[in-house]
């Protein structure tokens, strides 16, 4: 933020780019312009240490209030104060595991989505969608392919009955695409609860893993469901890597002229492959969600996975590191949060101690070979049967009593 309101320190650092480049610049000149650069760093080294001075005494939301306000620029005053609210939120959504060392404290990078209140906005005509901007600016809302049906969306936020609300604020995300701009609307739409028969005594588990992306199955039923398998999504995963380490290869990355036109291919196949990942959690929360009110359940649980890839001294594990980098279980987990609160279920996390090597018939002691749990004790009815190691894990996450609260 002291970068962006200090003028001078970008016009020095754009000069001695330029001179550094042209062979016939005067070395005078750049260390003349190094050393003013160095001290221009100084002062807001010094103008960074008194912002958190005077942060420290005042609460978050008058800091991040009079911290938009006073950047030098021409934003609408409804703009920097919907910014100050959604600074505000993430940052109280953050907190806890900024303080647990879980994630580190959010950062807002040129390209961030534009806040605005949206009220009496987005206006119909002949059947077209527009949004009112400032300054009489307006846009047509252009649905593209529209896969997601989010025309048939917006339009129910419209027509006679109303059942779709739009919210109070919404984002304008600018994404440059072959050198042109191109404007994104990012809308909240309030879509409200199906009302479907839930039973509050049954639960469902959900077991996430690599073999099996998601294990499904409940507390009182035999019912199960193995959403996913290891053969698409883990391949799938290992051929997009596969390929980028040939393009790395073939393009050479190392610096000089045109290294931005280099990194290119790279950069729209790590993209290509995040919305790869994206789309098979959107299918995997989904049928897991589906799988839960087909059987009436009321809640589901998931294993609390925050500290997965962590050692005793909570390092990373480098045993670990291959299931890390090829498992998005955060995106899943929250993919099911939210789709399931459409139905009115509740989702609860449960440690996950022992779901693994524990019996979900007699609670004994077991172990897992390969795909199968073994159970150890003779009375158990599953001792000499081949159970499902997933199916074991799952029915033991949907029994458990083991729930974390939220301020834990």
């Amino acid at each position: 933020m002291v970068k962006l309101k200090h003028n001078e320190y970008a016009s020095l650092e754009k000069k001695l780019q330029k001179a550094q480049k042209e062979k016939t610049s005067d070395d005078n000149l750049i260390a003349d312009l190094e050393e003013k650069l160095a001290a221009a760093k100084r002062e807001m080294t010094d103008q960074a240490r008194a912002i958190c001075k005077y942060a420290t005494e005042m609460s978050t939301e008058t800091f991040a209030y009079k911290l938009a306000t006073e950047i030098e620029t021409n934003v609408f005053g409804q703009i920097l104060s919907y910014l100050k609210k959604a600074v505000q939120s993430n940052f109280s959504n953050d907190a806890q595991a900024v303080r647990r060392g879980e994630r580190s404290i959010r950062n807002y990078k040129k390209g961030m989505p534009i806040p605005f209140p949206l009220k009496d906005r987005i206006k119909i005509k002949d059947n077209d969608f527009y949004l009112h901007w400032y300054n009489n600016i307006r846009f047509k809302l252009h649905f593209g392919k529209d896969r997601s049906n989010n025309r048939q969306i917006v339009n129910r936020c419209f027509n006679s009955v109303n059942d779709y609300k739009l919210g109070s604020s919404a984002s304008i995300q600018i994404v440059k695409r072959n050198g042109s701009p191109k404007f994104f609307l990012l809308l909240v739409i309030n879509i409200p609860k199906e009302e479907v028969e839930l039973n509050k005594k049954i639960v469902v588990g959900v077991d996430l893993g690599i073999n099996v992306p998601a294990y499904v199955a409940t507390n009182m039923t035999e019912e199960r469901k193995a959403i996913g398998d290891r053969e698409h999504f883990l391949n799938n995963r290992m051929a997009f890597q596969r390929r980028f380490k040939s393009l790395q290869r073939l393009r050479g990355t190392a610096g000089g002229k045109g290294r931005t036109k280099k990194l290119e291919p790279l950069e729209n196949l790590r993209k290509t492959e995040r919305n790869w990942v994206h789309t098979q959690n959107h299918l995997f929360s989904r049928e897991v969600v589906k799988f839960a009110v087909q059987t009436h359940a009321a809640t589901i649980h998931m294993e609390d996975l925050s500290n997965f890839g962590k050692d005793k001294d909570g390092n990373a594990d480098e045993h670990k590191e291959f299931v890390l980098r090829n498992w998005s279980y955060y995106e899943l987990q929250e993919m099911i949060r939210y789709k399931a609160k459409k139905y009115g279920i509740e989702v609860r996390n449960v440690r996950p101690a022992y779901t693994s090597q524990t019996c979900s018939w007699c609670g004994e002691q077991g172990f897992r070979q390969g795909a199968t749990f073994i159970c150890k004790n003779p009375e158990c009815k599953q001792y000499s049967e081949k159970i499902h190691a997933d199916y074991n894990a799952a029915r033991n996450i949907a029994k458990s009593k083991d729930i974390i609260k939220k301020n834990e």
